[in-house]
C-alpha cells in the first residue's frame, strides 16, 4: 500500500519549497536605492557615468550578503565603490573593471550605505522605440546570499542619435498640433501612426517626412476651425446689428406716429 501525506502535512512542503523558490530566485528587496547621478539621455558611442547609493542594507536582509552589480555599458568599464561607516567613522573605497563587479556588505564591518559608480560607452544600438523611449540598463543589482540571489533594481538610461533625436523631436511635435487641433483628418492620425512606426524601425527621415505631414495636417485643421469661428462670430455680430438696427428703426416708427396723432 501506498504511503500518503495528510493534507495538512502537504500543505507544509508545498509552503517550505515555495518559500525555497522565492529565496533562490527573488526579484524584489527592501534596499533603498538613489540615483544620485543618472542622465536624462545619451549619445550612442559617447562616454557616461552613473551613480547609486543603497541604503537599508539590512532590512529584510541578513547582517551578511555580497552586492553584485552588472553593466551593458561598453567600452573600457570602470567601476567605484564607496561604504560609508555607521556614525561617520569613515569610508571604505574599492574600484573593479570588467561587465560587472562584486562587494561583501556586513553589518559586522559597519556598512552602512554602498555608493556605486559605473563608467563606461554607450554602445551603438538598433533597437528603437518611441514610447516608451529605447534603453540601456546600465546598472542592475543584486543581493546574493547563501540561499540565492534578489534582484535590487536596474537603473536604465535612454540613448539616441542625430536623426532619431530629431524624428522624435518632430513627431513630438505633430502630436502637439493634433493635440491643439483636437478634430484632424484620418489623414493626419494616419500619417501621425506611420511616423511612430518608422520610428521605432529606425528609419528616422521617413519619421520625420510623416511626422511633418500630420503636423501640416493639424495645423491647416486647426486654421479652419478658428476661420469657421470667426465666421459664426461674424455672422452673430451683423445679425446682432440688424436686430438693434431693425429695434431703432421700428422705435423711431413709433414715435413718429405718436407725433402725429397728437
Amino acid at each position: 500500500m501506498m504511503n500518503s501525506i495528510p493534507c495538512s502535512k502537504r500543505s507544509i512542503v508545498f509552503v517550505l519549497l515555495a518559500v525555497a523558490v522565492v529565496g533562490a530566485v527573488g526579484t524584489a528587496a527592501a534596499v533603498t536605492v538613489s540615483e544620485d547621478s543618472v542622465p536624462e539621455e545619451v549619445t550612442v558611442e559617447t562616454g557616461t557615468s552613473v551613480t547609486v547609493t543603497l541604503d537599508d542594507l539590512y532590512t529584510d536582509a541578513p547582517s551578511e550578503w555580497t552586492l553584485r552589480a552588472e553593466t551593458n555599458l561598453t567600452g573600457d568599464r570602470t567601476w567605484q565603490i564607496s561604504k560609508r561607516k555607521f556614525g561617520g567613522a569613515g569610508i571604505a573605497n574599492e574600484s573593479g573593471s570588467g561587465s560587472s563587479i562584486e562587494t561583501a556588505v556586513s553589518q559586522g564591518d559597519d556598512d552602512e550605505s554602498v555608493t556605486l559608480t559605473i563608467s563606461g560607452t554607450m554602445p551603438n544600438r538598433t533597437e528603437y522605440s518611441y514610447d516608451p523611449q529605447q534603453n540601456l540598463s546600465a546598472i542592475t543589482l543584486y543581493r546574493v546570499t547563501d540561499s540565492g540571489e534578489t534582484k535590487i533594481d536596474t537603473i536604465n538610461v535612454p540613448y539616441y542619435t542625430e536623426n532619431s533625436k530629431q524624428a522624435r523631436k518632430q513627431i513630438n511635435q505633430a502630436k502637439t498640433a493634433i493635440d491643439e487641433a483636437g478634430s484632424v483628418s484620418d489623414s493626419a492620425r494616419t500619417d501621425y501612426q506611420s511616423a511612430i512606426e518608422f520610428y521605432n524601425s529606425g528609419q528616422f527621415a521617413s519619421a520625420i517626412r510623416e511626422a511633418n505631414s500630420a503636423q501640416e495636417a493639424a495645423q491647416q485643421a486647426e486654421q479652419s476651425q478658428q476661420t469657421t469661428q470667426l465666421l459664426i462670430y461674424g455672422g452673430v455680430g451683423i445679425l446682432m446689428l440688424a436686430l438693434i438696427g431693425g429695434g431703432v428703426w421700428y422705435w423711431r416708427n413709433q414715435q413718429d406716429d405718436y407725433d402725429k396723432l397728437r
